[in-house]
């Protein structure tokens, strides 16, 4: 990113295919560096793993990363993926089951996710798709805060107007439970996690915030691949 000079070193390795078994691993390293001119210098570093199968109707992969952020926190992220899908020929399936971990100052959080998705061919050219995704209650050390989950479903269809143009329109819906304030990554609204707690109208909380809000979109787009 032109806006975070923290990754300026990084080697990155993605292995040849056997029988459709692939491997991907990437390493940063910041060097101690300055973030963005500041006095302080942080020492951030990560990493990334993968392995993934591809072959015929079958594809499956899992993925491991984590950040060390470097500073008097001792703030680290970590990640795991595991996902796969199976291409029927008409219709198509797939599941997904993601793990993330923040430690920060002896205080650690995670939260697992959990998405099924699939898409069924109504025409040689169009196909209905849709999806389902459900985040569980964040666990500070262990126990579960209440009600800090959200579920997200998408209904859509893609129509191919050519072999490299597909015409596109989904609906979402995402319900956060009561103490959640989960958004959509592009188009938000102004439900954002680092007003968690906070009303809306207070200095804490940006104009729009709404703490265990309903948020829906719609997505109608063109894309062509050159």
């Amino acid at each position: 990113s032109p806006f975070d000079d923290r990754w300026n070193n990084a080697i990155a390795y993605v292995s040849p295919t056997f029988y459709g078994l692939s491997g991907t691993f990437a390493y940063v390293a910041n060097e101690n560096k300055n973030f963005q001119g500041a006095a302080t210098k942080i020492n951030t570093t990560g990493f990334d793993a993968g392995l993934k199968y591809a072959n015929g109707p079958i594809m499956a992969a899992v993925t491991y990363n984590k950040v060390r952020f470097g500073d008097n926190f001792d703030t680290r992220a970590g990640d795991f993926r595991i996902g796969g899908s199976y291409n029927f020929g008409m219709a198509s399936v797939r599941a997904l089951f993601d793990r993330v971990r923040l430690d920060m100052d002896g205080a650690r959080v995670t939260q697992n996710v959990f998405g099924l998705g699939g898409t069924f061919n109504v025409t040689p050219a169009g196909k209905i798709i849709g999806q389902f995704y459900m985040a569980n209650d964040l666990k500070d050390n262990g126990s579960s805060d209440k009600d800090t989950g959200a579920k997200l479903f998408e209904i859509g269809y893609e129509h191919s107007l050519s072999k490299r143009t597909i015409l596109k329109a989904v609906y979402a819906h995402l319900n956060n439970d009561k103490n959640a304030s989960y958004d959509f990554g592009i188009n938000a609204v102004g439900t954002n996690a680092f007003a968690y707690g906070a009303p809306a109208g207070t200095a804490a909380a940006p104009v729009g915030n709404t703490i265990g809000g309903t948020l829906q979109g719609i997505q109608i787009g063109l894309r062509h691949s050159f």
